[in-house]
């Protein structure tokens, strides 16, 4: 290999890489749900969406690769919070909602066996 360029495996492991953080990202709830205004003085509102469940389809093959289907249940929060942290019990969850995508657990090899896809590391072909 010459210096400078990334082996394929190596490529591989950077988008697994990025893709995870990008699922573990903050994002702004806010897109996502409204929440009332806070009414009062000195307080706020912290949007969020917090993991209810997590659900794998059994594995099964898709092309050549290995694949689940995910289905992830979001719990949409409204927090209310004075001036110096105190939470409110006035804060509520909206209704849950759910996020479904398709998950490569092992890619297949171009010249032999599949290979697991970080962050999985179970056998190939799954059980």
């Amino acid at each position: 290999m010459k210096r400078g360029m990334a082996s394929t495996k190596s490529v591989a492991l950077a988008v697994a890489w990025l893709a995870a953080l990008a699922l573990l990202a903050p994002r702004d709830a806010r897109a996502q749900h409204a929440c009332d205004a806070p009414g009062d003085d000195g307080w706020r509102v912290l949007a969020s969406s917090e993991i209810a469940a997590v659900k794998d389809s059994a594995p099964f093959r898709a092309g050549g690769d290995w694949v689940v289907d995910r289905t992830t249940t979001l719990l949409p929060l409204c927090n209310y919070f004075n001036s110096v942290g105190n939470y409110s019990l006035r804060s509520y969850s909206l209704d849950p909602m759910e996020k479904k995508e398709r998950v490569v657990l092992c890619r297949a090899g171009a010249t032999g066996p599949s290979a697991p896809v970080p962050p999985y590391a179970g056998p190939c072909p799954p059980n």
